[in-house]
């Protein structure tokens, strides 16, 4: 009887270190797991502005947090190449990968969605897929041509809609204008990717910092661009529509810190 415990015992050891060895290192954020606990949500949009160090990592750090909801989950990103993202959590190669993927036309252009940062996330996503704990990594991005902006919106939504699996909870990081759940007047009359989703499965949260910079396109020039400070002052999760400085969300998430611009990967050094 000793014996059979203490092989017990041993096995049950190994199966926690195991367990323990496949969990990443991430940093808390105050308010998730009230976020994961709210009934029937199925889709939790982050509306970013591209271009920061800070709010991939912070994505990162949240999808990292959702582990603890035991249920599939899937990362949506907006890159328009769904191959390509396929290729690069498949490969076994680290840097063909990386390589790879940089190649593609996105990594070239100066929007942010091809920064240092973004793929810094995109590299730990595919660890996270390799090791069980995330189930796809979504590429929503509309890249149509030929089709309006009002027709990209409801596209993008398409995209993670068809994506979706039984039970699973897809978390998504999008520019911050996607993430509203309605329209926006001052930018666009049509309505926003995330009022293509199901309402009442559905968490928008729109990005607060200190301000900073963001690296990104405005006026005309590429490179850092001042952003305005959003009382951020707190890292982490408001879930109330009040706290968001523009209506068509459900909350905000804050970085707590003031954002530095993170140029393109593919930039040369």
């Amino acid at each position: 009887m000793g014996m059979r415990y203490a092989r017990f015992l041993a096995f049950f050891c190994l199966g926690l270190y195991a367990h323990a060895e496949n969990q990443p290192s991430c940093a808390s954020i105050a308010g998730t797991s009230r976020l994961w606990a709210r009934p029937g949500v199925r889709f939790v949009i982050i509306g970013e502005m591209h271009g920061t160090a800070e709010m991939p990592a912070l994505f990162r750090d949240l999808v990292c947090s959702a582990f603890k909801a035991k249920r599939p989950l899937l990362v949506g990103v907006e890159l328009s190449d769904q191959h390509q993202i396929d290729l690069f959590t498949g490969s076994a190669d680290d840097e063909a990968a990386v390589r790879q993927l940089t190649s593609v036309k996105e990594f070239g252009q100066q929007d942010g969605r091809g920064s240092n940062a973004m793929l810094a996330l995109l590299q730990a996503l595919r660890e996270f897929k390799r090791k069980g704990l995330i189930s796809h990594i979504v590429a929503f991005a509309d890249s149509s041509p030929q089709n309006s902006p009002a027709q990209g919106e409801k596209r993008m939504a398409e995209a993670l809609a068809t994506a979706s699996i039984p039970n699973a909870l897809t978390i998504v990081l999008s520019g911050n204008v996607h993430a509203c759940k309605g329209t926006l007047p001052d930018v666009a009359s049509y309505p926003l990717m995330a009022s293509f989703l199901p309402p009442a499965e559905t968490v928008s949260l729109f990005v607060i910092d200190r301000g900073g910079e963001a690296w990104n396109c405005q006026d005309g020039t590429c490179g850092p661009h001042r952003l305005t400070p959003r009382k951020g002052t707190e890292r982490g999760i408001t879930l109330s529509p009040a706290a968001s400085p523009f209506p068509g969300y459900d909350g905000v998430l804050s970085t707590g810190i003031k954002s530095t611009a993170s140029p393109p990967a593919t930039a040369k050094k």
